[in-house]
C-alpha cells in the first residue's frame, strides 16, 4: 500500500518510523513545513510555530529516496498537485498542524487518516493533552480516526486511554499517549489496507467543546486560585513546552515543577512567599494560593536573565 505522510513534529517523526518499518507498506513521500511557519487558528488568530525535525526529515529521505515536499501551505494547487502525483492509497497525519480541505482528502482511495491525542470527540482542537491536565481530568487518551471537513470530527478506528496519574505532567503523559498512538497505527493500517477496519461515526459533537490553540502568555500563574488548579496548571506546560510563569522582582520566573503542601492558615495574600524549605542542598520557596491552608513549594524554577542570581526571599510576593 501506497502511504503519504504529513509530520511537522517529533511525534509525527516517530509515526513515519513506525510505519516505514512495517510489512507491505511504501512510504511514497512526505509534506512536511518550513523551519518556521506560522499557524492560522480560528478568526484573525495567528501563532508562530517552529519544524524541530525538518533537518532530520530531509536527510533520512535524501539517504532512503523518498521525496519529500516542503510547504506551509498545504491546500493549495501545486501542493495538491505534488501530492496527486505520489498517487497514495492511504494518507497519514500525525504531528501536523494546518487544516487539510476536502480537495486534499478525495485523493487518496482508502482516505485520510490522523491521531488525536484525546478521546474524541471530547477534547477537539488544540493542545488537548495540555488542556486535559489543566482541567484536572483522571484519564487522556488518543484517537485514530478518519479526516473529514470539520474540527476533529470524522469517524472513529480506535481509541486507546490512559490513565493520568498524580505525578504525570505533559512530559510523562505525552509519552504514554504517544505510544499507544503508534500502537493503534501498527494494528489498524493493516486493517485499513485490508478493508476491514473498523469504522465508528461520532455522535453529538456539537455538544462537545473545541479547545483553542494555547500561546506562551497563557501561561501566567494566577496565585489567587486553589492548590490543586495551579499544580495542574504548572504540570500541564512544563517541559518541553514554554512553562507555567510568574513574576518576582520585576522578572520573569518559569515554574517548572511543585507539588502541594500545608501551610499555616493565617489569611496570607496569594502569591506570598511563606517560607523557604532547605533540604538536599537546595532552597524551595513556598507560595500561598488562594486556598487557605494550602501552598505550592517550587521544586524547580528559573529565572528569565540566568546571569542574575536572584534567590527568593520569604515575604516577598510573586504576581
Amino acid at each position: 500500500m501506497r502511504i503519504v505522510m504529513f509530520i511537522a513534529s517529533r511525534y509525527g517523526l516517530e509515526c513515519y518510523r513506525a510505519i516505514d518499518a512495517m510489512d507491505d507498506i511504501e512510504i511514497v513521500g512526505i509534506l512536511t513545513t518550513p523551519v518556521h511557519f506560522v499557524l492560522r487558528y480560528e478568526k484573525n488568530k495567528t501563532k508562530e510555530m517552529s519544524n524541530a525535525i525538518y533537518q532530520e526529515v530531509i536527510e533520512e529521505n535524501i539517504s532512503k529516496h523518498v521525496p519529500v515536499y516542503v510547504t506551509d501551505k498545504v491546500n493549495d494547487e501545486k501542493s495538491i498537485g505534488v501530492i496527486r502525483s505520489w498517487e497514495p492509497d492511504l494518507i497519514v497525519v500525525s504531528g501536523w498542524y494546518h487544516i487539510i480541505k476536502e480537495m486534499i482528502l478525495a485523493i487518496p482511495q482508502k482516505g485520510v487518516i490522523g491521531l488525536h491525542s484525546s478521546l474524541l470527540p471530547n477534547y477537539r482542537g488544540g493542545a488537548p493533552l495540555v488542556w486535559q491536565l489543566i482541567n484536572g481530568e483522571k484519564r487522556a487518551g488518543i484517537t485514530l480516526f478518519y479526516m473529514e471537513q470539520g474540527t476533529d470530527t470524522g469517524d472513529i478506528i480506535a481509541q486507546r486511554e490512559v490513565p493520568i496519574e498524580e505525578d504525570d505532567d505533559i512530559g510523562t503523559l505525552y509519552k504514554k499517549v504517544g505510544e499507544k498512538g503508534i500502537e493503534l497505527l501498527r494494528n489498524y493500517i493493516p486493517q485499513i489496507m485490508a478493508n476491514c477496519a473498523p469504522r465508528e461515526r461520532q455522535l453529538d459533537v456539537a455538544q462537545y467543546r473545541i479547545y483553542p490553540q494555547r500561546k506562551k502568555e497563557e501561561g501566567r500563574i494566577d496565585w489567587t486560585e486553589n492548590a490543586r488548579n495551579i499544580y495542574n496548571f504548572v504540570r500541564a506546560q512544563t517541559r518541553p513546552y514554554p512553562g507555567a510563569f510568574s513574576t518576582y522582582e520585576g522578572y520573569i520566573v518559569s515554574i517548572w515543577k511543585c507539588r502541594i503542601v500545608e501551610i499555616e492558615d493565617n489569611n496570607d495574600p496569594a502569591g506570598l512567599i511563606v517560607n523557604i524549605m532547605e533540604k538536599n542542598e537546595g532552597k524551595y520557596p513556598v507560595v500561598a494560593t488562594g486556598e487557605q491552608g494550602y501552598g505550592l513549594e517550587i521544586i524547580d524554577y528559573s529565572i528569565q536573565d540566568e546571569k542574575i542570581d536572584i534567590p527568593m526571599q520569604k515575604g516577598k510576593m510573586l504576581v
